[in-house]
Formats: C-alpha cells, structure tokens, sequence
C-alpha cells in the first residue's frame, strides 16, 4: 500500500485517473484476459485506453490500461486479481 508517513492518507486523490500496466507472454488470451480482470471492479473498459506494445522478439507484450479508480481498495483488488492470473508476469 502507498502511503505517505505513517498516516492512512494515499497519494491520489479519489476518482483520478491511473494507469496500470500489465506484461505477459504474447498468446492469444492475454489481453481478453486482462481485460475481463479489470473490468471486473470497473467500467467497461474504453479501447482508446489500451495501449500495446510487443518486446523485441515479440515473445512478450505489455498493456497499459488507463482507468478512473475510485479508491485504494478497488486498485489493490485489480492489483491481487491480476497477480493471481497465470499469463501475467508482473504488474506495475
């Protein structure tokens, strides 16, 4: 969790906007995947949010999805999902 001193206070100010990007192995399912996940504690999802880029032996791919967050909660639980999902590798 992101705090600042020892306080509860978060660094964003809620609803704002935030940015979530997600890397995984370039298969077919990936970003569908992601997708239903974020979706799942948002908003459908706009495609002009959703960028991709592929690695440089196109063996992987990232996406950053932008999103309004509405609190802490909703991004920790994003957060947890995503992690939990086998085609992800690492979320930022």
């Amino acid at each position: 969790m992101i705090t600042v001193n020892s306080t509860s206070k978060t660094l964003f100010n809620f609803p704002c906007d935030y940015s979530i990007k997600i890397f995984g192995k370039n298969c077919e399912k990936f970003q569908n995947t992601i997708c239903a996940i974020v979706e799942h504690h948002t908003h459908k999802l706009n495609p002009n949010k959703i960028t991709k880029k592929h690695s440089s032996k196109g063996n992987y791919v990232s996406f950053s999805i932008r999103i309004i967050a509405n609190s802490r909660i909703q991004l920790d639980a994003i957060n947890q999902d995503l992690k939990k999902c086998y085609l992800v590798s690492y979320v930022l």
